[in-house]
């Protein structure tokens, strides 16, 4: 019995700690939005604009101090930013924001997006310049994704597998693996494959005129082998992080058509709510907090920012993209439309967003997220 207590204490300090790691979202949502809010914030304010409050937080307000007509506050619900304007949709009131120029409306409407992606970068950046996993030395390259109809595909290869040797010659880095299968379209090589634990040998022809965004082989790859943290210089990790947003820019935006050519699969585009976001977060500072190291958190703050950039922007009503739409349409029109009809198509937008957060969310619940692999052994 002596024994029982120091375990049943040691698993409550273990679900406390699980309990706080859930937290973790908190600050990085908080900075996120505070971020976003922040860009709409200073483009209003160069452009003359009226601003009449910029909050920390969600209302119920705790405590606001007021500078030059502006209201800051600080509110009790800690997800979230907000900055009000005059006159959003009024553009009868001297100084507001609808009565401003539609060049300046789109800026100000886009700065907060831009925001985020600033944000992204300078996160991914200090992920490369504070350290993080890397494969050293290549030993193997694994099979991410095998296209339909791909010499791949009719080799048998299949996600998971690894490739230990292309005509013989032991596994190479991705560059040189991609140089060796683009010189010999046509010709068949023979690969090694590592499957289970079994090894065999296929072969295959690399195809001269793949579809597009396939390769030679129709296959997704990437390296296996000796893993340490790596850390870059300061040029080379500012160049790699601006690398890094735009690739995850450019793959959400292209997740769309990745699925419809069954080059990802339907779990991979899966959309994650707040419980699912916080999950993530809770796996990152656990790591973080295991190891030592920042990159897990700052890693996940970067790629939530970027997707944030992106989903922002998109036409939806009650978005920044949105109300942009709006400014567009009435650059073509040559008029605006009503702003009491853009409000009312706002408002409408706003619920329906509201619902499908709602339903995103319990998914997160009821459907467990596949855990991260941070490369950490």
């Amino acid at each position: 019995m002596g024994g029982a207590r120091p375990a049943r204490e040691a698993l409550r300090r273990r679900a406390v700690s699980m309990d706080l790691h859930f937290l973790a979202i908190v600050p990085i949502l908080s900075l996120l939005l505070i971020a976003h809010e922040f860009g709409h914030f200073i483009t209003a304010r160069r452009a003359g604009i009226t601003v009449e409050e910029f909050g920390v937080g969600l209302p119920p307000r705790l405590l606001g101090i007021r500078r030059n007509g502006i209201l800051y506050s600080l509110n009790l619900i800690p997800f979230g930013a907000f900055v009000r304007m005059l006159g959003e949709e009024d553009p009868t009131a001297p100084g507001s924001f609808a009565r401003k120029p539609k060049l300046v409306r789109a800026v100000v409407l886009a700065a907060g997006s831009f925001m985020n992606l600033l944000l992204a970068w300078v996160m991914f950046s200090l992920v490369f310049l504070t350290g993080a996993p890397e494969v050293t030395q290549v030993t193997a390259i694994r099979v991410t994704t095998v296209s339909p109809g791909s010499p791949a595909e009719a080799a048998g290869l299949q996600p998971g597998d690894l490739i230990r040797s292309i005509d013989g010659r032991a596994a190479v880095p991705l560059d040189d693996f991609k140089r060796i299968t683009s010189e010999r379209v046509g010709t068949p090589i023979s690969l090694e494959i590592e499957r289970a634990g079994a090894r065999h040998t296929v072969t295959l022809t690399p195809r001269a005129h793949p579809p597009e965004g396939q390769g030679p082989m129709g296959v997704a790859i990437s390296p296996e082998g000796e893993v340490g943290v790596v850390r870059h210089g300061l040029l080379e990790s500012i160049g790699l992080g601006l690398l890094r947003s735009l690739d995850v820019v450019v793959t959400t935006l292209a997740i769309p058509v990745l699925l419809l050519k069954g080059l990802i699969p339907v779990e991979a585009a899966r959309p994650v709510g707040l419980p699912g976001m916080a999950q993530y977060a809770s796996q990152a500072a656990s790591v973080s907090v295991a190891t030592g190291w920042l990159f897990p958190v700052l890693t996940l703050t970067g790629f939530i920012s970027a997707g944030l950039s992106v989903a922002n922007m998109l036409p939806i009503p009650a978005l920044d993209g949105g109300r942009l739409l709006f400014v567009i349409i009435e650059a073509i029109r040559g008029r605006r439309i009503s702003p009491e009809r853009e409000a009312a198509v706002h408002f409408v937008g706003l619920v329906a967003l509201l619902a499908l957060m709602l339903l995103i969310s319990l998914n997160d619940l009821t459907t467990p997220l596949p855990k991260i692999d941070w490369g950490v052994r």
